[in-house]
C-alpha cells in the first residue's frame, strides 16, 4: 500500500502544470474565505494568481515597440499584509514616454456575498522621480482582513530593448505564476536567470508577420493600393510555477532583490531584413568607453577653467599626494552638495554646480577627478552599482548607476565619494559597497576595482560600573567608533538633537536612566567619534532569596541570533570588517562573594572569518569582563552560512550565562 502511495504521489508531481483561466474581475467564495495560505501559515499575503506577457510588436510609421501585459491577484489574509495593496510601478521618460493603462478591483465577501470595488481614476497617482524616471502609483480601495486585491495593466514602450526581468518569486508565497516574452528573430537578447528557486524554462518558436500598406500615385494623379507581407519567426521563452515559497529576507544582506528568481534580458545585437548585424556592448571595456564618450561623463573632465584659481588657492602642487588627496576631497565635499539624485551622468553641467552649490553624484565627483587630476594625482572616475540598483549580471550601461573618484598612488587605489560628508577616503559610504566596481582611465582602459573595505572598523565600548546591595546598577560608559561604523553613526545620530539622542540610546540600552552626556568628534571626521554617559538602572539585576542574578555584559548582552533560517542561499554581507569589544569593570557589593561564573572561551569560525574570546576575572570584589567578536571578511559565502549561525549562537549563549553572587 506504501509503495502504491509513493508511487501515485510521484505520478502528480511529474505531470505538466496546466494553465489555469483566472478571469478578471470574478473572484470564488472559497478565495475569500481561505484564512490563511496553506503551504506558510506565516505568509500576510499571497499571490494566488500572476500572469505576464511582454511582446515585441510592429507598427507601420512607427516601427518596433514592446507591449507588457500583467494580470494579479493578491490574497491579503491580515493587516500586515496591507502593503501588499499598494502597487508601484515605474515607466522610462526618453524622447517618448511608456505608457501605461489600468483596471483594479478590490474583492470581499459580505454577508455572504461577493463585493466588488473597482480603482477609481483619480486613486492612481503619477510622480516624477528624476528626468529619466516616472513613477504610476495606487492603493486598493476598501481594504478588510481577508479580502482580494487584483490589478491588471500593460505598459507599451518605445524602448524594445527594455525587457523587464521575468520574476518568478516574491516575498510572498505565490501559489501560480505564468510569465512569458515574445520576441522577433531580428532581436538576440542574452538571458541569465539569478536566484535559487529551480525552475524550468521552456523555449519555443511561432510564425508571425508584419503586412505593410502601400500607397501610390500613378501620373494621373489616381491612387492605388496594395500590400505586401514580410513572415518572421517570433522566440518564445516561457515559464509556469506553482506554490513558490517567499523569499525570507533575514539581517546583513546588502539587496534582497538580488536573490529574487528571475530570468533577467539584455539585448545585444539586431538584424532587420536587408540589414547587416547590428552589435552591442558585449564587454565591460565596450560598456566602459561607450559610458565615457558620453558629454555629460567623459566629457565633463575637461571642463577646468571654473575652478583653477579656487585649486591654486588651495594647495601646493608639490605636496605629499595624501595631502592634496584629502584637502581636495574635503574642498569638494564642502563646495557642492548633494541634491540626492543619483547617476553617472551629469545633469546640468559640472560647471554650473561648482556656481550654483549643488548637484547631483555625476556632477560631484566627476568635479572631484577633474581637481584630483589638475593637482597632477593620477585620478579617474570609478563606475559603481549602488547596493538598492543591485549586482549587474552582464555587461550593460544599465548596471552602472553612480560615479565615485579613484586615486591610484603607489599604495593602491584610493576610493573616494564627496556626495557623503562623513566620509573620508577609503571609507565610503554602505550604498557604495556592492561588490566591485570599474575604473576608467583616460586613454580608454578599464579595470575592476573592488568596493570590499579593507580596513576594520571598531567599536569600543568600555564600562566601569558598581552593583549595590539593593541591586542598582549605576556608572559611566564610554564608546567610541571608527571607520565605516563611524561614518554610519554620524550619519544616523548627528542630525538628532541631544535629548532625542539620548533617549534612542536609553531605549536601545534595555531603558537605563542616562545622565552627563558628551559626544566627542562629531564632525571631526579623522578622529573616531565616542560618546560619554553616566547610567543607572534598576532592571539589570535580579535578586532572589540571597543570590544576585546578572549578566556579565549588562545591557550590552546580545540576546537574539540574526540568522534564523534553516538554509539560506545567499552570501552575508556585514559589510566591513569589523571587531567589537566590550570591557567591563564591575564592583560587587560588599555583602556578597561570587558563587559563579561563566567559563573563559575562545574559538573561531572553520573556515577563519570571524573569531569570539570571552573571560570573566575576579579580584577582591572587582569584577572584570572581556568580550571581543572579530570578522575578518565582510561576506561570507552561502555555504558557510550554518557555521556562522552556530558561531553566533555560541556567542549568544555565553552572553547570556549569568554570574551569580550569594550573600555573605
Amino acid at each position: 500500500m506504501k509503495k502504491l502511495i509513493i508511487t501515485a504521489l510521484a505520478m502528480l508531481l511529474s505531470l505538466p502544470i496546466i494553465a489555469q483561466d483566472i478571469k478578471f474581475g470574478k473572484a470564488t467564495k472559497e478565495e475569500l474565505t481561505e484564512k490563511l495560505y496553506p503551504l506558510d501559515s506565516s505568509a500576510n499575503a499571497a499571490i494566488l494568481f500572476k500572469k505576464r506577457r511582454s511582446h515585441i510588436e510592429y507598427s507601420q510609421g512607427e516601427g518596433f515597440y514592446l507591449v507588457t501585459d500583467v494580470h494579479e491577484r493578491i490574497k491579503i489574509y491580515n493587516k500586515d499584509g496591507y502593503d501588499w495593496a499598494t502597487k508601484s510601478i515605474s515607466l522610462y521618460q526618453g524622447g517618448d514616454d511608456e505608457k501605461i493603462s489600468i483596471k483594479a478591483n478590490t474583492f470581499n465577501l459580505t454577508n455572504g456575498k461577493i463585493e466588488k470595488t473597482k480603482l477609481s481614476k483619480k486613486d492612481i497617482f503619477v510622480e516624477n522621480v528624476n528626468k529619466y524616471w516616472k513613477r504610476t502609483k495606487f492603493t486598493m480601495p476598501n481594504l478588510t482582513e481577508g479580502c482580494i486585491v487584483e490589478w491588471d495593466y500593460t505598459i507599451t514602450s518605445p524602448y524594445y530593448s527594455r525587457i523587464d526581468d521575468m520574476e518568478l518569486q516574491s516575498f510572498i508565497p505565490i501559489k501560480y505564476i505564468e510569465s512569458k516574452v515574445e520576441t522577433p528573430e531580428y532581436f538576440v537578447f542574452k538571458n541569465v536567470m539569478k536566484g535559487y528557486h529551480p525552475v524550468d524554462l521552456v523555449r519555443d518558436s511561432k510564425r508571425s508577420s508584419i503586412t505593410f500598406n502601400n500607397k501610390e500615385r500613378n501620373d494621373n494623379g489616381a491612387a492605388s493600393y496594395s500590400q505586401n507581407k514580410i513572415d518572421y519567426q517570433t522566440n518564445i521563452i516561457k515559464c509556469t510555477l506553482k506554490n513558490v515559497p517567499a523569499l525570507k529576507e533575514e539581517p546583513y544582506v546588502n539587496n534582497i532583490n538580488n536573490y529574487i528568481t528571475a530570468l533577467k534580458f539584455e539585448l545585444t545585437s539586431t538584424q532587420f531584413p536587408n540589414s547587416q548585424v547590428e552589435f552591442y556592448n558585449t564587454t565591460w571595456e565596450d560598456v566602459t568607453k561607450t559610458i565615457y564618450e558620453s558629454s555629460n561623463f567623459g566629457g565633463q573632465l575637461d571642463k577646468k577653467s571654473h575652478f583653477k584659481d579656487d585649486l591654486t588657492a588651495l594647495i601646493n602642487l608639490t605636496a605629499p599626494e595624501n595631502e592634496k588627496i584629502t584637502k581636495i576631497f574635503e574642498f569638494v565635499k564642502s563646495k557642492i552638495k548633494w541634491n540626492d539624485f543619483t547617476s553617472k551622468y551629469t545633469n546640468d553641467g559640472v560647471r554650473k554646480a561648482y556656481k550654483d552649490g549643488v548637484g547631483n553624484v555625476a556632477e560631484i565627483n566627476l568635479t572631484l577627478v577633474a581637481m584630483l587630476r589638475e593637482a597632477n594625482l593620477k585620478a579617474n572616475p570609478v563606475l559603481i552599482s549602488t547596493r538598492d540598483h543591485g549586482i549587474p549580471f552582464f555587461p550593460t550601461k544599465e548596471g552602472f548607476n553612480y560615479v565615485i573618484a579613484g586615486v591610484e598612488t603607489t599604495s593602491g587605489i584610493v576610493l573616494l565619494d564627496a556626495t557623503e560628508k562623513y566620509s573620508t577616503p577609503n571609507v565610503l559610504p554602505l550604498r557604495d559597497l556592492n561588490w566591485n566596481g570599474r575604473i576608467v582611465r583616460e586613454n580608454g582602459t578599464s579595470s575592476e576595482v573592488s568596493l570590499f573595505p579593507n580596513d576594520v572598523a571598531k567599536e569600543m565600548v568600555f564600562i566601569m560600573a558598581q552593583i549595590d546591595d539593593e541591586g542598582i546598577l549605576s556608572g559611566t560608559e564610554r564608546s567610541s567608533y571608527n571607520k565605516l561604523l563611524a561614518l554610519n553613526v554620524r550619519a544616523s545620530q548627528n542630525n538628532k538633537n541631544e535629548n532625542d539622542l539620548i533617549a534612542k540610546l536609553e531605549k536601545d540600552n534595555d531603558n537605563i536612566e542616562i545622565d552627563e552626556f558628551k559626544a566627542n568628534n562629531k564632525v571631526d571626521i579623522y578622529k573616531p567619534i565616542s560618546y560619554q554617559f553616566d547610567f543607572e538602572s534598576d532592571s539589570q539585576v535580579e535578586i532572589v532569596g540571597d543570590k544576585i542574578y546578572f549578566s556579565p555584559l549588562l545591557f550590552h548582552t546580545e540576546k537574539e541570533n540574526p540568522f534564523k533560517l534553516d538554509d539560506r542561499k545567499f552570501p552575508i554581507d556585514f559589510g566591513t570588517p569589523f571587531q567589537e569589544k566590550y570591557n567591563v569593570t564591575l564592583t560587587l557589593p560588599a555583602e556578597y562573594k561570587i558563587e559563579s561564573l561563566p567559563e573563559t572561551i575562545a574559538y573561531a569560525t572553520p573556515e577563519g572569518s570571524g573569531s569570539y574570546s570571552f573571560m570573566c576575572k575576579v579580584t577582591g570584589n572587582i569584577l572584570q569582563v572581556s568580550s571581543i567578536l572579530n570578522m575578518k571578511t565582510s561576506i561570507i559565502a552561502s555555504q558557510n552560512y550554518g557555521a556562522i549561525k552556530e558561531f553566533y549562537k555560541q556567542m549568544i549563549s555565553k552572553q547570556l550565562e549569568k554570574v551569580v553572587l550569594s550573600k555573605i
